[in-house]
């Protein structure tokens, strides 16, 4: 058994964070963001042609929601399933190409 003024004592206090000193990166090209949109949209072919009714994956539709903020475009929401998943891509595609002039977004990098 453990003396009262052991088991008392409170936590030691966390040391504090260091903030990082990483420049923020720029934007990617178009170019690359749509060759990412596009291969999505490959995987999300194959995906809907095995079950189109299942529900997606919650990091694709992740992915397709983090292209469109890179393209500053409207992202696909929450679809139900695959098929609107694809939908949502091809839409977010649409929006991309119709003002092409429209700057590029840096994405901040994850935790």
């Amino acid at each position: 058994m453990a003396p009262a003024s052991l088991a008392a004592r409170p936590a030691p206090p966390a040391p504090p964070r260091r903030r990082s000193r990483a420049k923020p990166k720029p934007p990617r090209p178009r170019i690359v963001v749509m060759s990412d949109l596009r291969a999505l949209g490959g995987l999300l072919y194959e995906q809907a042609v095995l079950d189109a009714t299942a529900s997606p994956q919650a990091s694709l539709v992740a992915w397709a929601n983090r292209l469109a903020t890179e393209l500053d475009v409207a992202g696909v929401g929450s679809p139900a399933d695959y098929r609107e998943l694809l939908w949502g891509v091809v839409k977010v595609g649409r929006r991309a190409a119709a003002d092409p002039t429209r700057p590029m977004v840096a994405i901040p990098p994850g935790p």
